[in-house]
């Protein structure tokens, strides 16, 4: 059998992953039209002449496969003499000098191997070294994924292999007698050298076949004071996609722009650039979800992230040494056994889940020597792990040995304590011995005195003049209280809104956002308040949403009736002490509707004018030009942004009103102007926010 056999393994579904289906019908139109006649056959080659243009068919399969035409890559004559030969199951030209003259080399020919035993017999050495460096780390990273996960799906079928991986939705398919260049697939062509070697070393360590990764004992060693040759062509090639999600339009999104930049992230990975990887993942998602048509994202969401890309993809390129270490972030960070044990006392426990999909649950404990809080996290990558969730993790898993829900409750000796530069404490390494008790009241007076906010004068100052940067949104604020009122409905922002008063009456308007995932916090408030308990510290995260900061309360401390004892109600896990007391139980099911009346009179929502003038016009400008890929003025357009000019040259703006110029000078917009200008409108949103305080007029400082 010669090599001619190959071409007959290519079926439909191969041959659509090669090209596309619009050329598989377009192809056997011409073999029905007599447009395909085979000119020549020789030892390592057929010459078709298809519709007026030669195709050379080689014995490494459809990928070397050659055509006159002017088309880049794949066309429909290379996909027509295949279907052509594949009608010829018996070709043979026994009366063609051609074919006698070489009938003795084709009888030499060995009946192909079987799939994967052809596979597993690839030169792995000499695969990896022609690779390339780049490509081996994301292959490398690529494999440690998979072996995380359910096997991948292999299917062995007669002159071909099909491998579904996660990354794509279609197969990769080795075919019998091509080789490693003649793997076929879907992905882009930037990525597929690294994916498609991933796939053969996967199958060669699942069969325990010998793979040697040249990188693996050094992959951690790699400089991260200034960016190699592979790290600046990644930050190329996502640059570049940035730049052809706005010209194909960012209503025009689709699954194969998704998939190219889940192996972006995955290369990002690999180069330890963490904080690119995990802006790539992030911006996944929203293209996914914008190529599904979720109704959560829109073309201005896409457009304000491609924004940050493009300002963190210029830092990254230009920062050196620390500031370069830094920027890439995600460093592993180190624990050391500063000292021999730390006493401990549990603060409050806080459930989330990123943008990007992670999920998990952070503990903080108050170090009453040091006079500082720690915290420690158990987190998943994603929601593959479905032992993993918020009600398993606090009754079953493992901190120090112990879980959590007992550690939260008691003060403990925190033994040979892991601890990193930045105040987190390792989960792993260390031991715990749990008190009889937790707080007293001795130790909350002391605690309320030495950290946390009592006057809301005083917190508002120091969120004024904080900068709202990531740092901002890590903390934990502590708020002391002196009065507490029942929560209400906000049906503008779907929220339910919990006023707390300091002891000079001024309000602060702590919120809980409710999308479906904070029902547990609504439930425990509501519990909180029917059996009329008064809360004396609320632990609380700062959250930025649109033009306001909110603070959201997710854990408090409060007096047990009748006793001393200071007790912690951590919102997203132990509100069953409460229930249990409750004589509503009927009500604990109840939707947030029906449990908390609605706000007692109509807030009155003030607005920024930059924000209602400036920010949201051009936002919305920007918006509408990147929809479509129509980077064109027309009249309407050119008065919009000369209305823009004017209102920011009015206001002071004059960089914004710069690059507004830039825009509209140009007959073709360039796509840079547009990501200047969206990120300058994201950097004044972040610069103009509103506060949840209401200080009182005769309450004011002086």
């Amino acid at each position: 059998m010669s090599w001619q056999q190959t071409y007959l393994n290519y079926d439909q579904e191969a041959l659509a992953l090669y090209a596309n289906i619009g050329l598989i019908r377009r192809a056997r139109k011409d073999i029905e039209a007599d447009k395909v006649l085979l000119q020549e056959e020789q030892p390592d080659f057929l010459l078709f002449m298809v519709d007026g243009q030669q195709v050379k068919l080689t014995a490494q399969g459809i990928q070397k496969a050659t055509c006159s035409c002017p088309a880049s890559g794949h066309c429909k004559h290379i996909i027509a003499a295949i279907l052509w030969l594949q009608l010829q199951p018996n070709h043979q030209t026994d009366n063609n000098a051609t074919l006698s003259q070489n009938s003795a080399t084709e009888r030499s020919v060995p009946p192909l191997k079987d799939a994967l035993s052809e596979l597993l017999t690839i030169d792995a050495g000499a695969l990896l070294k022609q690779a390339g460096k780049a490509n081996v780390r994301l292959a490398y990273q690529l494999v440690f994924e998979w072996q995380q996960l359910p096997p991948l799906t292999v299917e062995n079928q007669k002159g071909q292999l099909r491998i579904q991986i996660p990354q794509s939705d279609m197969p990769i398919i080795y075919m019998t007698g091509t080789g490693f260049a003649g793997m076929i697939s879907q992905l882009p062509e930037k990525q597929k050298t690294a994916v498609h070697l991933a796939v053969i070393a996967y199958l060669f360590q699942q069969h325990h076949q010998p793979w040697t990764w040249p990188i693996e004992n050094n992959l951690t060693d790699k400089p991260i004071d200034r960016l190699s040759v592979d790290e600046i062509a990644l930050i190329k090639q996502v640059e570049e996609h940035i730049y052809t999600l706005i010209t194909h339009g960012l209503s025009h999104v689709s699954q194969s722009q998704a998939t190219q930049l889940q192996l972006l992230n995955m290369s990002a990975r690999s180069q330890n650039l963490a904080s690119l990887a995990a802006m790539l993942r992030h911006l996944c998602q929203l293209v996914e979800q914008q190529a599904n048509r979720h109704f959560t994202v829109d073309e201005q969401d896409i457009l304000l992230f491609l924004a940050r890309l493009k300002a963190y993809l210029e830092k990254l390129s230009h920062y050196q040494g620390e500031q370069l270490t830094t920027v890439r972030g995600g460093q592993k960070r180190h624990y050391q056994n500063d000292a021999q044990l730390i006493d401990l006392l549990p603060l409050g426990a806080y459930w989330w889940q990123s943008k990007t999909g992670a999920i998990g649950a952070t503990f903080y404990f108050w170090d009453p020597i040091a006079l500082q809080y720690y915290e420690t996290t158990l987190a998943r990558p994603n929601n593959s792990d479905i032992n993993f969730n918020r009600q398993s993790l606090w009754q079953s898993a493992s901190i120090w040995q112990a879980m959590p829900c007992d550690l939260m409750n008691k003060a403990f000796t925190l033994y040979e304590p892991r601890l990193s530069h930045d105040g987190k404490l390792s989960s792993r390494g260390s031991h715990i011995k749990l008190q009889p008790t937790g707080w007293n009241l001795q130790q909350y007076q002391q605690f309320q005195q030495q950290v946390g906010f009592d006057n809301w004068s005083l917190l508002s100052h120091y969120l004024q003049n904080y900068d709202t940067n990531i740092s901002l949104f890590n903390q934990v604020l502590f708020i002391h209280v002196t009065k507490a009122q029942k929560p209400y409905l906000d049906e503008i922002r779907q929220c339910l809104v919990w006023c707390v008063k300091d002891s000079q009456n001024n309000d602060l308007l702590l919120r809980i956002f409710w999308d479906g995932k904070q029902k547990q916090r609504i439930e425990s408030l509501y519990l909180l308040h029917e059996i009329e308990l008064q809360p004396l510290t609320v632990l609380v995260k700062c959250v930025k949403n649109d033009n306001n900061l909110d603070l959201e309360p997710f854990a408090l401390f409060y007096k047990q009736p009748l006793t001393d004892d200071i007790n912690i109600l951590n919102l997203d896990f132990d509100n069953e002490s409460l229930y249990q007391i409750s004589n509503n139980s009927d009500d604990y099911c109840k939707q947030p509707e029906i449990l908390f009346q609605k706000q007692p009179q109509q807030i009155v929502y003030q607005h920024d004018p930059i924000v209602i003038y400036i920010i949201k016009p051009t936002l919305n400008f920007c918006e509408t030009i990147t929809s479509s890929g129509r980077l064109k003025l027309n009249n309407d357009d050119k008065k919009q942004l000369a209305q823009l000019q004017n209102q920011c040259d009015t206001l002071g703006l004059n960089t914004l009103s710069q690059v507004l110029t830039k825009i509209g000078n140009h007959p073709n917009i360039e796509v840079v102007h547009i990501l200047q200008a969206v990120y300058l409108c994201h950097l004044m949103q972040n610069a103009h926010y509103q506060l949840p305080i209401m200080i009182r007029n005769d309450a004011e400082e002086e």
